[in-house]
Formats: C-alpha cells, structure tokens, sequence
C-alpha cells in the first residue's frame, strides 16, 4: 500500500508517498502553495502523474472546514478558492483512486493517534501552529470532528476582554507562528521577514527585545491550553508545525504553562497538569494523518 499525501499549507504544498505502517516512505519536493484551484489541481496532477509506484489513493490535508462525509472543502483558510470544492468526486473520477480529504488539525492529531504521541492516549489533542492555530481532538481514543466538521478550530477563539470583534485580535491569529517569525525578523531588521531559522537563532540566543516577544506567544499559548483543559480534562496537548521541532518552544510553553498554573492559586490544586509535547511527526504529521484518515475508510 502506498499513499500519496497532499498538505495544502497557507505558504507551501509538502506531499509524500507514505507506507502502509504509516511512515514517510518517500518525502516529495515542496512547492509554493497555489492562487487558484486550477493551479491546485495542476499541482495534484503532476504529482499523480509522476509518480511511478502503483498508487492506492491519494489522501488531501487542507486548512478550513472538511466534510469528510461528503467529500467537500468549505472555507479553506488562507486557500478560500477550495470552498464548495468537491474534492473527494471529482479526484476519484479523474485518477479512479480512493480520495479522502481531512483538516490538516485533525489530520496532524490522527498521526499522533495512530503512531505518535497520543498513541494510546484516551483523551488528548494535537495543536498546529501555522498561519493560524488549527486543533484536533481525540475523545475516547477516536477523531471527534463535531456537528459541523468544526471541532478544534482554534484560530477563531476571540479575546475574552473585547468591546467590538476586531478579526486582527483573535487570539487563534496571535498565537500565528508565522506572525511570531515576521515580529521577530523585524526586530532583527531581516531582509526576509518568514526566515524561521534566523528568526529561532534569535530566540535561542535569548537577545531581549526578541525574547520578550517569544516569551509572550509561549504565555498566550499556554493559557489557550489551560482553558481547553478546563474543557476536555485532557492527557496530553501535542504542539505541531515547523516551529514544533525547536526544543526551546516546548520548553518554555511548559514553563509559562507552569507559571500560569499556580498564579490562581486553586486552578493549580484543582486543574489536573496534561503533558505537553512536541509532534513526533513534526511538519509530517499532516501527510501521515491525512493517509491514515484514508486507510481508516
């Protein structure tokens, strides 16, 4: 069994021929993300048709709402030209493949189900940070999407102290690893404002004004899980995304969420710790929940 995953990012398009025990078989080149849906399926059509293994379906991680019932992208993020897209039918009738499509929140949480992190966890989530803060939760050992495909959306959390809705304070926006990256590049004065990499030599080298910035994104992240712990009573919160492989953000999310954990003295005595870690998929977990979701039927 081999799977071709797709993960339609707000910057770029990572896809990977992934194996039937779920691993990355063959990483492909990433490609910047398209303008329109017929450069989205230009991208997709030359994947299938350069690939030269026999293929046993093609499994698609998109931001946004997914109706994984009916096979049909609504919204798609920072991609709206996918909303009302019927990926699922118009896929298998050109390439006569198995299609499934799945949020990439929940496609990262699936992997870490199936063989990360949450790998025998009962009730945990998995947190991507991105150009927003996609969510998947598992509930009872299972994928929980809600009644509208909408479960864990995270991006769309607003601010509890909020006279008029102001759409650039969300809190899922500021908790942006891309807006993290371009704050601090341009403190740093950096010519390219999305250079993670010097961005995190920064952060790791603990220059002040940059730190204070990092600091603050680990703080709001960590009270974002500390309310949805409150909620869900979870085992553990998996953090996701390209920053998720940098040792220093689960550090200091852990230590803000500890210090934020005993501010109010009776939430740090009544509200039970999970753990948080970093995804052991990392920036794969997509593509492996994705091709999971697919396998699952």
């Amino acid at each position: 069994m081999t799977i071709l995953a797709i993960d339609f990012g707000g910057t770029q398009v990572k896809s990977a021929l992934v194996s039937e025990d779920f691993v990355l078989a063959k990483s492909l080149p990433t490609q910047s993300s398209p303008q329109t849906l017929d450069q989205a399926l230009d991208v997709i059509d030359h994947l299938v048709t350069s690939i030269e293994v026999a293929l046993s379906g093609i499994a698609i991680s998109v931001p946004g709402t997914v109706d994984t019932e009916e096979g049909v992208i609504y919204y798609g993020g920072l991609l709206r030209f996918f909303h009302g897209f019927r990926v699922k039918e118009t896929l298998q009738a050109k390439y006569h493949l198995p299609v499934a499509a799945l949020n990439d929140g929940k496609a990262a949480a699936l992997a870490e189900l199936a063989t990360g992190h949450l790998q025998g966890v009962t009730n945990g989530a998995a947190l991507v940070l991105g150009s927003g803060l996609g969510g998947g939760i598992i509930i009872n050992g299972r994928l929980f999407q809600g009644s509208h495909f909408q479960a864990g959306e995270l991006t769309f959390l607003l601010p509890l102290q909020m006279e008029k809705i102001d759409p650039s304070l969300m809190r899922g926006t500021t908790l942006s690893a891309v807006g993290l990256i371009t704050k601090v590049n341009e403190i740093l004065a950096s010519p390219d404002l999305k250079d993670g990499l010097l961005a995190f030599k920064a952060i790791n080298a603990k220059k002040e004004a940059v730190y204070q910035i990092f600091e603050t994104y680990c703080r709001n992240l960590a009270i974002t899980i500390l309310n949805l712990q409150t909620i869900f009573d979870m085992e553990t919160f998996v953090l996701g995304g390209g920053i998720s492989a940098q040792p220093i953000l689960i550090e200091e999310v852990n230590r803000q969420f500890d210090t934020v954990h005993h501010e109010i003295d009776f939430i740090g005595k009544i509200i039970k710790r999970p753990k948080i870690v970093a995804c052991y998929h990392h920036n794969g977990a997509n593509l492996i929940g994705a091709a999971y979701f697919l396998k699952q039927g």
